[in-house]
């Protein structure tokens, strides 16, 4: 159990749903990280996979968007609220479909 929880959280997997998140909000990288009061080049690194998400910044983006930290750190669907969800969903098959075609 331990490692698919690992594997769920690496950086590489958190990265699409953080930006998924945060284009189904329809905010700038700039106002996201500003809203969770979060270093706008770190938010960049964590975005592209490069640095890992920490926990207690996983609790303010849950606490402001209402989102749960399972979806954050283990793509857990159903932690969405429920007016997010299809957009979220829309963002995230937007990007693999991006990343497929390269």
């Amino acid at each position: 159990m331990s490692a698919l929880i690992e594997r769920e959280s690496t950086p590489v997997r958190v990265a699409p749903r953080i930006t998924a998140l945060r284009e189904a909000l329809s905010l700038d990288k700039a106002q996201f990280a500003d809203s969770i009061e979060y270093d706008r080049s770190t938010l960049t690194k964590v975005e592209a996979g490069k640095a890992g998400l920490d926990l207690a910044v996983g609790e303010r983006i849950a606490a402001l968007y209402g989102v749960g930290l399972d979806y954050i750190y283990r793509g857990d669907l159903s932690d969405l609220p429920s007016d997010l969800r299809p957009r979220v969903l829309s963002e995230l098959a937007s990007a693999k479909s991006v990343f497929t075609s390269k």
